[in-house]
């Protein structure tokens, strides 16, 4: 019995991009009498983005969407308390991050700092408005990334308008930079399988798939243990018999190995299929033969 042992791992990492996004939107807010109740000369306050830089689709962490607002000045009256402070989306309609026509998928968080959450406007509640007032720095968790969802790489843009009481809004710009990344889609239950090519004196071919999901343009690595050759399992490399192997049509030279790049295709799963080849031979030494083939698939 002559066999082949192939073996496939999944890596996902990024080749030459930027992995994390601290693009931080800060704003100045002025907040005008009208809507501050005993608050007529209003005061400004700061916004940044303070958490939710990057999203990993490979890992199952919590990713928050927080902002931080801090007033400006300092000895700001104690009257201000009842300004309102109010964050909108500034499309208007709903909160949105997106990068082109795709949209990150968000669930709207409720925290104790804010007395109103909905789909239009996050409304501070006294005791974030008190600590604001007093120049404290308050974090607000906003959004959680839903999870299991697997966007296309690439930086994620949203803006959120802060306004307090009747002051003119301000923008807060919000960046998540989704890293590349690859989900197999295991065949029969796994990742890594044993493959025979049988007798092989009339020459014997293996066909096999590969299934795969990549948000992200794909680098594949092949490499042979025995460069291409099926070595016998007691005699050593004084026996061998070499095979060829097709990747998805393309010819693969095991002797060196052999990379090969795939432009990103979409999210749907893709399959690829590998063929490989013993010639017809009757001049072999009896017993098993075996090989390890290792393909690297990197997302970029």
């Amino acid at each position: 019995m002559i066999g082949s042992r192939i073996a496939r791992r999944a890596c996902s990492a990024v080749l030459g991009l930027l992995l994390w996004a601290g693009a931080l939107g800060e704003a100045a807010v002025l907040a005008q009498g009208q809507g501050g109740g005993g608050c007529p000369d209003g005061y400004r306050i700061t916004g940044r983005q303070a958490s939710g830089q990057s999203y990993d689709p490979n890992q199952a962490n919590r990713t928050v969407l927080q902002i931080t607002l801090q007033a400006a000045d300092s000895d700001i009256p104690s009257r201000c308390n009842s300004a309102p402070v109010v964050i909108t989306p500034q499309s208007g309609a709903a909160f949105v991050f997106a990068n082109g026509s795709d949209q990150l998928g968000l669930v709207q968080l409720n925290s104790n700092l804010v007395s109103q959450a909905n789909v239009t406007r996050f409304v501070l509640a006294g005791n974030a408005r008190g600590r604001l007032v007093r120049g404290e720095a308050v974090t607000i968790d906003l959004f959680e990334l839903s999870a299991g969802q697997f966007p296309a790489a690439g930086e994620y843009r949203g803006t959120v308008l802060v306004q307090v009481g009747d002051g003119l809004p301000q923008a807060v710009l919000f960046a998540i930079t989704v890293r590349p990344a690859i989900r197999f889609l295991a065949e029969q239950g796994a990742t890594s399988r044993d493959l025979s090519f049988g007798e092989v004196s009339a020459g014997s071919v293996i066909r096999t798939n590969v299934f795969y999901q990549s948000n992200a343009a794909v680098n594949i690595t092949i490499q042979s243990q025995n460069r291409g050759r099926l070595v016998h399992t007691v005699q050593g490399p004084l026996r061998a018999i070499p095979y060829r192997l097709t990747y998805d049509g393309v010819p693969v030279n095991l002797s060196a190995g052999a990379q090969i790049n795939r432009p990103f295709r979409g999210l749907l799963a893709l399959r690829e299929e590998m063929v490989l080849e013993v010639a017809p031979g009757t001049d072999r030494f009896a017993g098993d033969y075996r090989d390890v083939l290792t393909l690297l698939y990197t997302a970029y």
